[in-house]
């Protein structure tokens, strides 16, 4: 067993193993963002079917995220962590040998079962074997992990289609996983002693009905391009459904997530801004490569390419942003972070067919030093304002928030592309002038995200206020 007093090589050797695993599980998240275009054209869905490889993968790992606690002490860590190996290493396998696109999202929904579980794992395992004052720089990298992965995914994505093929986006990472599990066995031990713990499985059908049907029901209205009677009723399953979740968790001793942590001010506003920056990340990662592909008939690699700058920026800012948090405060960070979100977004009403690839580059990469400026610190400051003994609990919370809200808020942005196609369809226009108007209306809800950000950042409290 590795403790806190074990020498620093094996922590090291450890947390290494770790964060590569973490980086390969979460490079994935966007891996596919750039695979629409292809995915629709072999398997003859739509769009909005189509999507959910990218959103239902996201919405599994934020389900996932509440359950790792339980999971990380109930269960020796080595074994956790081969487990989600083995389970992400199945997950590969069925999306490479895929002869249909219900296979291929099967794959992808087991490999989120086991993304979602690595970040608070790793989290856990840092906070067991590193001393207070070490914590930080390690956290620093596992933010550098969380954000620079999904990142650089659409890119990485977007090579391997152009260069092998659909199915090579899941098999290039089957050795990967298998060489994983090799440095596991040898590196990756047990940090706690496991606890007979027990979970609420009642909260959890809850939750992941609730959601699901709400992703579902955006999925239809992205389908028909308009609202229907089945897509209402999907919509008001899962809220009701939901409200059953949120009752249980306030009324049962131990809850799948201590929803108490929201009577804190701070840390429900910052929750919310949190959110609402991995959708401005994770939104438009996803619609962007539909657009180029779809309205400037570029190549998977070329719209992966041009999302690179903001990736690079995006590792580049991210520890930076850390530092100004430290030095300035929340609330100054927040405003310029949503600031820039909003600048960089406002070009992209602009968007024609015509538009040179270059200004799209450039809005990309500008609108995500927005969202890395502002992602990791508005968490942080939730979990701050919290009393000690909530900050675990705030962690898990605000963790799942940000997560779910990041594959509806996406889901949301794929269901007003079709809505905008659909209402501006007309006999004298071209398909890609369709297309065009479709994703400015999904632009437009990204733009108006972003200034309802900056909007709530007033309320955040100045760095020298007391709390």
């Amino acid at each position: 067993m590795i403790t806190i007093n074990s020498s620093k090589s094996k922590r090291n050797s450890m947390l290494a193993v770790l964060l590569i695993g973490a980086f390969t599980m979460l490079l994935t998240e966007t891996f596919f963002n750039n695979a629409l275009p292809t995915i629709i054209k072999i398997f003859a869905v739509s769009q909005s079917t189509a999507q959910w490889v990218s959103t239902g993968y996201q919405l599994v790992v934020g389900l996932m995220i509440p359950i790792s606690a339980w999971v990380f002490h109930r269960f020796n860590t080595q074994w956790t962590f081969l487990t989600l190996s083995v389970v992400f290493l199945l997950g590969c396998i069925l999306g490479f040998l895929a002869p249909n696109f219900g296979w291929l999202l099967a794959g992808r929904l087991i490999q989120a079962i086991a993304a979602g579980s690595m970040i608070p794992l790793i989290q856990n395992v840092v906070l067991m074997l590193y001393p207070e004052q070490s914590r930080g720089t390690v956290m620093g990298m596992i933010g550098l992990v969380v954000a620079f992965g999904p990142a650089l995914g659409p890119t990485v994505g977007g090579w391997i289609i152009d260069t092998w093929g659909l199915e090579w986006l899941s098999g290039v990472l089957i050795p990967l996983v298998i060489l994983l599990i090799v440095a596991a066995v040898i590196w990756v031990r047990p940090v706690v002693i496991p606890e007979n713990t027990q979970v609420d499985w009642l909260s959890i059908t809850e939750s992941s009905i609730g959601f699901a049907a709400i992703l579902y029901g955006f999925s239809m209205i992205g389908n028909i391009g308009g609202v229907s009677v089945g897509s209402l009723l999907w919509l008001v399953v899962g809220i009701v459904v939901l409200i059953g979740f949120v009752h249980r968790q306030l009324t049962i001793a131990e809850p799948l997530i201590n929803l108490t942590v929201f009577k804190n001010w701070t840390f429900s506003l910052t929750t919310i801004l949190s959110a609402l920056s991995n959708i401005a990340l994770l939104g438009v990662e996803l619609v962007l490569p539909l657009y180029l592909q779809r309205v400037h008939s570029l190549s998977a690699l070329t719209s992966g390419l041009l999302l690179l700058p903001g990736a690079l920026l995006e590792g580049l800012i991210s520890p930076i942003a850390g530092k100004l948090y430290d030095r300035f405060g929340i609330k100054p960070i927040s405003l310029i972070g949503f600031g820039i979100i909003a600048v960089g977004t406002l070009p992209m009403l602009f968007f024609t067919p015509q538009t040179a690839l270059v200004i799209v580059a450039v809005a990309y990469a500008f609108r995500i030093i927005g969202v890395a400026t502002v992602m990791m610190p508005t968490f942080t400051e939730g979990l701050n304002a919290l009393p000690n003994e909530l900050s675990v609990h705030g962690n898990a919370a605000s963790s799942t928030v940000r997560q779910i809200s990041g594959s509806l808020g996406t889901a949301l942005l794929m269901m007003m592309v079709a809505f905008g196609t659909n209402s501006h369809a007309s006999a004298s226009l071209s398909t890609v002038a369709q297309l065009n108007h479709g994703y400015w209306f999904s632009f437009l809800m990204a733009f108006l995200m972003a200034v309802a950000g900056f909007i709530l950042s007033f309320w955040l409290k100045a760095k020298h206020t007391v709390r």
